[in-house]
């Protein structure tokens, strides 16, 4: 049962008909013509799809939404099936039986596959290559025409289609079926490239040979003899294929866990932990123990030993006596001064330098909707109160004196609100202060976005240094704790700072734009358009500073890191700690 949840086939034709009777047209594929027009296409449609990279990468956006997903999962489909027809028609070429074609589902992921195996019959390394790589040169083909379709398209189902059958060759193939680390065409392909079959378990039984000998020095024979180069090749890619199966199916084994109700979850999470990551390793170590006795007595293993216990003391003590804080030194009343809607600079009155009172004029600003609301609004309040005034002479106004007094009431209403966003358009200073920034890109008869800032204007208070701390972090600092400001400018010198404030909750939103990491900051966080707002993607604390020593007149913002002493803590501790945290909040307590 375990067996089969992990891997299994399910046949569903025999093809050998279809691709007797079809292979002479399939014969034209495989002229040198044939790959000469395919290779002109697609070096045409990479250059074409270069120049409208932006473009290119908005479609892929469009992709992410259910109905994109279903549509992705079908060009998905077909690309697959050419794709094993590919590997059919090339196997046949040379020879081999095609005895079957269908659906595999590894790790409850299905997919195609066709039945090959005949293809070791094959005396030529080069065919057998070519069998392998026969997928994967039809999807880059199907890209490489795709591509093309989709730079010359106009809008519409065809140039999506056109995207999602490029965008299926260009990655998945690259990304999956070349991947020689996992046993799919890359695999093979790279086993027949250098001539050795078996190339896993040969390379891993080389591997495990190699591992114990740098850790034991056990002096045992090696179990195959290879040319030095390809010997430590294998060795290589055989520690390269551990390191990467242990990451992949660790990604698998959360996957599986979200993707099901949680006791499922859990016991299949189990199922990809213990078979694929502690089965192994537990093998490994019962075969250490069949050893023990030349491991034992082999010099090496104090080596070895040494250096465990080394690492082992790195991650048991507290080493780490501070936490870095990415903070910006600045003046605690600046403000960014933003359009409240798109608009067009009628003028600009201040530059950058200038020393302005809470009220003065930093900029005009006109919008012809708000002129043409206006304009219309006035009239219709104009009509209605010249019906209202005519009342008495008409019947039907009379009778509708009710409904138009309250329509009037609610266009003035109405144009007293569209008067104020007018006087919005107005950008005055908050408070007074001078002109830290101007922004200069801006010039009268411009239009300007609601998330381009025109100023930037500073209080004159004393400088401070804001910034936001971890989680893991918060819980090592307190008020009082001393550190240095870093800038990342390297032309400033540091600031000796001590700790005033820290947040007791976290913060919903990231407030101070220099340091989101999209503005080269160093807190990771997500774009929310709508309201123009950072939100961090985990827990994160605004901590404030008092600068202690130095010359803290910035003129402006200054990015930077604090060094902030810190209780000390080990990196296990701190690993145990996350891992308590993951578990408390999965159980639902």
């Amino acid at each position: 049962a375990l067996h089969s949840y992990l891997f299994f086939r399910i046949p569903l034709i025999r093809p050998e008909p279809f691709l007797q009777a079809t292979a002479p047209l399939a014969a034209l594929l495989y002229t040198r013509t044939a790959g000469i027009i395919v290779a002109l296409i697609g070096i045409a449609g990479l250059y074409l799809a270069s120049r409208q990279w932006d473009a290119f990468v908005t479609t892929m956006m469009n992709f992410l939404s259910v109905e994109g997903a279903a549509s992705f999962a079908l060009v998905l489909f077909g690309v697959k099936a050419l794709h094993e027809l590919g590997h059919a028609y090339t196997a046949l070429r040379f020879g081999c039986r095609v005895p079957a074609m269908g659906i595999a589902v590894m790790m409850l992921a299905p997919m195609l596959y066709t039945d090959v195996t005949d293809a070791w019959q094959v005396q030529s390394r080069r065919q057998r290559v070519l069998i392998g790589a026969a997928g994967v040169i039809v999807e880059l083909a199907l890209a490489s025409i795709a591509t093309l379709i989709w730079a010359l398209s106009p809008d519409g189902f065809v140039k999506s289609a056109a995207f999602a059958v490029a965008a299926v060759g260009w990655i998945v193939s690259v990304a999956v079926n070349l991947n020689p680390l996992m046993r799919f065409d890359g695999y093979f392909m790279l086993s027949d490239a250098i001539g050795v079959e078996n190339l896993q378990e040969r390379s891993f039984a080389l591997g495990q040979w190699k591992l114990r000998e740098v850790l034991f020095g056990l002096g045992a024979p090696q179990p195959e003899s290879f040319q030095p180069s390809l010997e430590r090749g294998l060795i290589a890619y055989a520690w390269a294929v551990w390191v990467y199966r242990a990451i992949l199916f660790t990604g698998i084994a959360v996957l599986v866990y979200t993707m099901f109700f949680k006791v499922l979850g859990i016991v299949l999470f189990l199922v990809e932990i213990i078979y694929f990551l502690a089965g192994p390793l537990w093998r490994e170590l019962a075969g250490w123990a069949k050893l023990r006795g030349p491991i034992l007595r082999s010099r090496r293993t104090i080596l070895t030993a040494a250096v465990a216990a080394g690492v082992a003391m790195a991650l048991i003590l507290p080493w780490s006596a501070h936490v870095d804080v990415p903070g910006v030194l600045q003046d605690p009343g600046l403000a960014w001064v933003y359009p409240p809607r798109p608009a067009e600079i009628v003028s600009l009155r201040v530059k950058a330098g200038d020393e302005v009172k809470a009220g003065d004029i930093l900029a005009e600003l006109s919008s012809a909707d708000i002129e043409e609301e206006l304009r219309l609004g006035q009239i219709r309040a104009r009509l209605t109160e010249l019906r209202l005034s005519r009342r008495m002479a008409d019947m039907a106004d009379r009778e509708e004196s009710l409904i138009l007094e309250g329509e009037l009431i609610s266009l003035r209403s109405r144009l007293q609100g569209v008067q104020a966003e007018k006087q919005e358009l107005t950008l005055r200073a908050s408070a007074s202060g001078t002109i830290v920034e101007l922004n200069p890109t801006l010039h009268p008869g411009r239009w300007i976005g609601r998330d381009e800032f025109v100023a930037i204007v500073g209080s004159r208070q004393p400088h401070q240094i804001k910034g936001y701390t971890s989680e893991d972090d918060v819980r090592r600092i307190s008020p009082g704790a001393k550190g240095r400001f870093i800038p990342d400018d390297i032309t400033r010198s540091g600031l000796d700072v001590e700790l005033v404030e820290v947040a007791e909750g976290g913060a919903a939103v990231i407030d101070i734009p220099d340091l989101a990491a999209k503005h080269g900051g160093g807190v990771a966080t997500i774009s929310d358009p709508e309201y123009r707002r950072d939100v961090p993607v985990s827990a994160q604390y605004l901590v404030k500073f008092a600068v202690s020593s130095g010359v803290a007149d910035a003129g402006q913002s200054v990015r930077g890191v604090v060094r902030l002493e810190a209780a000390p803590v080990s990196a296990i501790s701190r690993v145990l700690r996350h891992a308590a945290g993951v578990l408390i909040r999965e159980s639902g307590f």
